[in-house]
């Protein structure tokens, strides 16, 4: 059963917090059931009154308003949907090794967190075997648009093999501590490829290079994880202010 109590009402409409609805959004009434309600009720401890944001995760939000509040469910009234236009970081693209264990996800979120448009595991000859099913990291894509209030899912596509990637078209940053500084250019439709801690071997170094640009971001050795989160933030630090 819903209960509706005494309202609750925020006061600092940046510190609202999101729940994820299957789209697409309609105001109105919605009762939000299954793991989103038990989020809301018994994470973020959501109240009768209480003002909320939706979002799908396909680049739609919501205003919202939470109106009962039950062992199973929640009900809200949903109002002021709007689109919202991505940053340019979602022009970028990661093509990434695979680390290992929980790594894995920490990449994954914080990629999402900085609004990466898309991530792909790259399958190379030194690096980790990418898992055949990606539907765990693809939750931990979803769930990071709550905190970083993105409204558009992080794409997390199949893994890709070293030489695909190669023949790939348009602009190409490799990440290898043998490249020149980085210096990312105007926003455009770009993918950074970082590869296994071991290093690209020659022949994958000579085949990305080829239609590509080798940048580096240090003078040290870089896990995984640290090279791409770096890699990422170099650029949409750099794109978001070249925005007018």
């Amino acid at each position: 059963m819903l209960v509706a109590t005494e309202p609750m009402r925020t006061t600092a409409p940046v510190s609202l917090r999101t729940l994820l609805l299957p789209g697409p959004l309609k105001s109105g009434t919605v009762i939000v059931e299954g793991d989103e309600a038990h989020h809301g009720r018994v994470v973020l401890r959501l109240r009768p009154g209480e003002d909320i944001r939706v979002a799908d995760g396909a680049g739609w939000c919501a205003s919202a308003v939470v109106t009962g509040v039950g062992r199973e469910a929640l009900e809200i009234e949903v109002s002021a949907i709007e689109a919202v236009p991505e940053g340019p970081a979602a022009l970028l693209g990661v093509v990434c090794a695979v680390p290992k264990g929980d790594r894995f996800a920490d990449l994954v979120r914080g990629l999402s967190e900085l609004g990466v448009g898309s991530f792909q595991p790259l399958v190379c000859e030194r690096g980790e075997r990418p898992p055949a099913n990606l539907d765990r990291q693809r939750r931990i894509a979803t769930e990071a648009i709550k905190q970083s209030r993105r409204s558009r899912t992080m794409e997390i596509h199949q893994p890709i093999d070293v030489q695909t990637v190669a023949r790939s078209t348009g602009p190409r940053i490799i990440c290898d501590p043998a490249g020149v500084p980085a210096v990312p250019g105007p926003p455009v439709a770009t993918t950074l490829v970082i590869g296994p801690e071991g290093g690209f071997t020659d022949e994958e170094r000579e085949a990305l290079v080829a239609g590509g640009r080798s940048v580096r971001l240090a003078s040290t050795i870089l896990r995984i994880e640290t090279a791409a989160l770096a890699a990422s933030a170099v650029w949409v630090a750099a794109w978001e202010a070249s925005r007018p």
